[in-house]
């Protein structure tokens, strides 16, 4: 039984491996430049809008009513 899709990613290896003559220091010389271009690329990006600050709003209280601390029932004398 053959896998697929082991089938497919040896098919994509041998291409690239072509597409370099088959010299690993090729493709990683052409993946290095890639990575500066791209690197490169993000600089020249123009910087977002910087968004006003905004004072974040005060927390409210609750408006639940507290539970209140329950005393020790008094002894009857």
């Amino acid at each position: 039984m053959t896998d697929h899709i082991l089938q497919e990613v040896r098919a994509a290896r041998a291409e690239v491996a072509a597409d370099f003559g088959n010299d690993r220091a090729r493709f990683w010389a052409w993946a290095r430049e890639q990575q500066e271009a791209q690197k490169e690329s993000k600089k020249q990006l123009p910087a977002a809008p910087t968004k006003p600050t905004v004072k974040p709003i005060a927390k409210s209280k609750s408006h639940a009513p507290r539970k209140r601390a329950v005393r020790p029932a008094r002894a009857l004398a």
